[in-house]
């Protein structure tokens, strides 16, 4: 026999491409992760000088009891500590619509509504 058919071969190659697709996708999409330096770690008091408010350890407590804020907590020493990149995006997250922004959401489903 010559050359015989791989089925494994072909789903081996279509594999590589669709990775090389993902990774294409994922460095247009997310450009700032590619060359990003290592996650850090805040404790408490790490966290309120991070955070903007610089909110008082009641308040962070607070959050942290209601789950507002994303926290880690070791189960060894039950010491709370809270990942840079998660604190982020939920203060990202955070963002109120302006005026503008409203009105135009309201005059789009206005629109909707009467056709």
């Amino acid at each position: 026999m010559a050359d015989s058919y791989n089925p494994f071969d072909v789903i081996f190659s279509r594999l590589d491409k669709l990775e090389k697709l993902l990774i294409d996708l994922s460095d247009n999409q997310f450009p700032a992760q590619r060359n990003k330096e290592p996650d850090q770690w805040f404790d408490l008091n790490g966290l309120i000088e991070y955070l903007p408010s610089h909110p008082k350890a009641q308040t962070v407590y607070e959050w942290v009891h209601k789950k507002i804020i994303p926290f880690h907590k070791s189960p060894e020493t039950k010491m709370l500590t809270f990942l840079k990149s998660e604190v982020d995006i939920w203060l990202k997250s955070g963002r109120r619509k302006t005026q503008h922004e409203k009105t135009t959401l309201v005059n789009n489903y206005l629109n909707k509504k009467n056709k």
